[in-house]
């Protein structure tokens, strides 16, 4: 990784490029200096090693729903077999992104089995009345992202797997935060709900599958994130296309 972050460094396209590693390159701290090859190589190891867990866990959870519910992934592949085959073995990244179900499909992944269950915490700095609570200074205080994307106020039936909820509704960044909310707000966001869609659409358009574990799967918590109790299986039928 050092070697490659010294080529891009000496090479005549960092500047060109808006990959990752070349804003890195192109980033300052806070006393307007480049950063170091170092800092920059731990910087990259953050993004391969951090979103990866979260991300695979709420791919699973994608598929296990969308094959559980059978009426799910009928609303989806009408969807997705809209999509021009013109290169059926390449993605159009942005007609993906701007699928309305395949959203709604993903964000309901992500409410319902929240990976990442608390914000990180925060220190009270001053004295502080929320709701019913008074908080002292040196006081901290996290977010429940699970409690929050079960409030039947703002998710009727919130244990019901209904992806629908995010075509009739808009919510607020503090109504649903699957990744936190504010200024702490996870960087990964973005990417990791591009490789949602693209790894569930690709599945199901080119591969058929069948739910093994048919039954209802719960959620546990391990460490600050979460997981299905138990492996989700799930068999391949047979190939649709090459």
């Amino acid at each position: 990784m050092l070697a490659e972050v010294e080529e891009h460094r000496n090479s005549n396209q960092a500047s060109e490029e808006m990959d990752v590693l070349a804003l890195l390159l192109s980033a300052k701290d806070h006393e307007g200096r480049d950063l170091s090859d170092r800092d920059i190589c731990d910087e990259l190891m953050m993004f391969l090693i951090a979103g990866f867990e979260a991300t695979t866990v709420a791919i699973t959870w994608s598929l296990y729903w969308t094959h559980f519910l059978p009426e799910v992934k009928q609303n989806l592949l009408s969807e997705l077999n809209e999509l021009s085959d013109d290169h059926p073995n390449s993605h159009n990244a942005s007609q993906l992104m701007s699928l309305p179900y395949l959203s709604a499909v993903c964000n309901e992944t992500l409410r319902i089995h929240s990976v990442v269950m608390l914000t990180f915490a925060r220190q009270v700095n001053e004295p502080l009345h929320l709701g019913n609570y008074q908080f002292a200074p040196g006081d901290l205080v996290m977010g429940s992202i699970y409690s929050l994307h079960r409030r039947a106020d703002l998710y009727p039936q919130p244990e019901r797997f209904r992806p629908e909820r995010f075509l009739e509704k808009q919510f607020s960044p503090y109504e649903f935060m699957p990744f936190g909310s504010g200024v702490r707000r996870c960087m990964g966001s973005a990417l990791a709900l591009s490789e949602m869609k693209i790894v569930l659409a690709t599945v199901l358009r080119q591969v058929e599958l069948s739910l093994v574990s048919n039954y209802p799967i719960k959620q546990v918590r391990r460490g600050v994130a979460s997981g299905p109790k138990s492996p989700i299986l799930i068999k391949v039928i047979k190939r649709k296309r090459d």
